[in-house]
């Protein structure tokens, strides 16, 4: 089956919405605030109220995206936490019990008493044993590039270089996922070590990037 096939079954998958904008952003921090009570979550419910946000003007980078393919009328960001792309954990974001943290933000349009969902992204780290860096998954705006490889709705497995088709979600999937589920198996009692192809992979990554990093120029005292 074909990258166009699949995706084509991943966008196929109905998803249910609530009608607006705001009763999205209520359903999200419920899930939050169930979470931060049932001690899965660290962030405190007061700290839920502040990460957790409706935005009616979008980001100018994502108003211009919206404009461009004639979306921008009525269109919200729903905010959690800040888009960080660089995984900076300084910026705002939520902390599992685990250590794990993440954030996401999510685009919807409202028309006729009917909520569309146009692009998300949720980004879990882990921390170190937990497996990967981090996951990522991404539903673009239409007709956004990655559209174009048949991979408009997919998965970062720990590589922003690397994509995997994966089904749509409903932004309370994706969230419940992000909060309860990616952990380690309960079955196992530690992490499993990592093989020596694992660790000369990452030795020999790390290596790879010091040469391509700028040299730093220093001036003479």
């Amino acid at each position: 089956m074909s990258f166009k096939a699949l995706q084509a079954h991943a966008l196929a998958r109905d998803i249910k919405l609530p009608p607006r904008a705001r009763a999205l952003e209520r359903e999200l921090r419920g899930v939050l605030r169930k979470a931060s009570d049932l001690r899965v979550l660290r962030t405190t419910p007061q700290k839920i109220l502040q990460l957790v946000s409706t935005l009616s003007e979008p980001p100018s980078n994502v108003a211009n995206q919206l404009r461009d393919r004639g979306l921008l009328r009525n269109a919200y960001c729903i905010v959690g936490g800040d888009k960080n792309q660089d995984r900076d954990r300084g910026l705002r974001h939520f902390t599992r019990d685990d250590d794990a943290w993440f954030d996401f933000t999510i685009t919807v349009r409202e028309e006729h008493r009917q909520l569309t969902l146009l692009a998300y992204d949720f980004e879990i780290r882990f921390p170190a044993g937990g497996g990967a860096p981090f996951l990522r998954f991404d539903l673009n705006l239409p007709d956004h590039h990655n559209e174009h490889r048949e991979l408009r709705s997919h998965m970062h497995p720990g590589s922003d270089d690397i994509i995997l088709p994966w089904p749509r979600m409903s932004p309370t999937e994706a969230l419940t996922m992000l909060v309860h589920d990616l952990r380690r198996a309960t079955n196992r009692p530690k992490p499993r070590g990592p093989t020596a192809f694992e660790v000369d992979w990452f030795r020999e990554t790390h290596a790879v990037l010091a040469l391509q990093r700028p040299a730093t120029v220093t001036s003479a005292p």
